[in-house]
């Protein structure tokens, strides 16, 4: 993680895909312990591979790779 900011929005990235998540009922993946570990982690590739076979919808799907973007970016610095 780099510089300050970016721990509170990791912090606030969690939050939203853990919710986000159980509002779909995935909280309870095979991969469960493993993507917990790559969002506390802020790792946004792993998390995208753990999910990738997940049974999302297309709209579902936009929904949770706009995040991990938005997630990406934050932690980055990119705008």
């Amino acid at each position: 993680m780099a510089g300050g900011a970016t721990m509170t929005s990791t912090a606030l990235f969690v939050v939203t895909l853990r919710e986000w998540l159980a509002s779909q009922r995935l909280q309870d993946t095979p991969h469960r312990a493993a993507l917990t570990a790559a969002m506390n982690e802020g790792d946004t590739a792993e998390i995208h591979r753990l999910l990738v076979d997940a049974p999302f919808t297309p709209d579902q799907r936009r929904y949770l790779d706009d995040l991990l973007e938005r997630w990406r970016k934050a932690e980055t610095g990119e705008s």
